[in-house]
């Protein structure tokens, strides 16, 4: 038995050789992997570049986004002056009278 499956491995590797691509083909095949290599360089440099400009973006937003924390609490105290201010008119005002 393992004779036989053995002669008809080596039949169909004999049959299968001479089947093969040819040099045409090899040569159509080798060109579309090494345009298929290009594309992917291409694609490659091309998101380089926009991950470049989305760190650049991100570090821009957590520069605005401390500009307006920043705001945000100069606000706050403002407002807390504001208010001292207007518990100050009302506490003058009520004296006054």
């Amino acid at each position: 038995m393992k004779r036989y499956v053995l002669w008809v491995v080596l039949a169909a590797v004999l049959v299968a050789g001479p089947v093969g691509c040819g040099k045409k083909e090899i040569e159509e095949l080798n060109a579309r992997v090494a345009q298929l290599q290009q594309d992917l360089a291409a694609v490659t440099e091309d998101l380089a570049e926009k991950s470049k400009a989305v760190e650049e973006a991100g570090a821009k937003a957590r520069q605005l986004q401390a500009t307006v924390d920043a705001q945000a609490a100069e606000l706050v105290k403002i407002q807390a002056e504001r208010d001292r201010l207007e518990r100050d008119l009302a506490a003058l005002k009520k004296k006054n009278r």
